[in-house]
């Protein structure tokens, strides 16, 4: 395909925000090898955006670091520190976007931000919402994921990290009922611990 095609087929498809080499390959009809060698010219000439190996930005409708988070490793949400900041419960500036998945734990650093990704079995993977094409945790689901990952699972947890992090919340802008309802899915560690720091449970 000639550049302005492969503009035009951005251009038509500006409903989306970024694809796969697969997508391509789909939209194309061209073989995987053909469309890897065009996709690099276009990247090195600028006209194009490859944030993620495998993984192609329409220059039409560029997507965001949030949005980004979502194909670096899926399935996954948005959640802890970063979700809780968003939400406005965590009081401090979040520069690192911390993620959930049921994939294995990965860290991935562009020239823009960190993504960092936490696993946790398929049964903890809920009590989040979809905001257009990211997912993104229930302030109290942050909470409790938070606690479980940087605490209740890890031998040697720093406790006095999570009380800091406390004293940096509005935690009572935490749903309680809510925060109940979830806590009774987490192993008891977790939510001994929530009852002790928060006085919520």
């Amino acid at each position: 395909m000639k550049v302005n095609e492969w503009l035009d087929l951005f251009r038509d498809h500006n409903n989306k925000k970024i694809f796969s080499l697969n997508d391509l390959k789909v939209l194309t009809d061209e073989n995987t090898s053909s469309i890897s060698v065009q996709l690099s010219r276009l990247s090195r000439s600028g006209l194009i955006k490859n944030p993620i190996k495998g993984w192609y930005a329409n220059p039409f409708n560029t997507p965001n670091s949030e949005e980004l988070s979502m194909v670096i490793r899926a399935p996954s949400y948005l959640s802890l520190e970063y979700s809780l900041s968003r939400h406005g419960i965590l009081s401090q500036d979040v520069h690192t976007y911390t993620l959930v998945t049921t994939k294995l734990p990965y860290t991935f650093r562009n020239n823009e931000d960190i993504y960092e990704y936490h696993q946790v079995k398929r049964s903890l993977f809920w009590g989040f919402k979809k905001e257009g094409f990211i997912q993104i945790a229930d302030p109290e689901k942050a909470l409790l994921d938070l606690i479980y990952i940087r605490y209740s699972r890890k031998r040697n947890a720093d406790e006095n990290l999570i009380h800091s992090l406390m004293d940096d919340m509005y935690l009572e802008d935490i749903d309680k009922e809510l925060l109940t309802k979830y806590s009774n899915r987490y192993n008891n560690t977790t939510k001994n611990f929530v009852m002790k720091v928060t006085g919520l449970l």
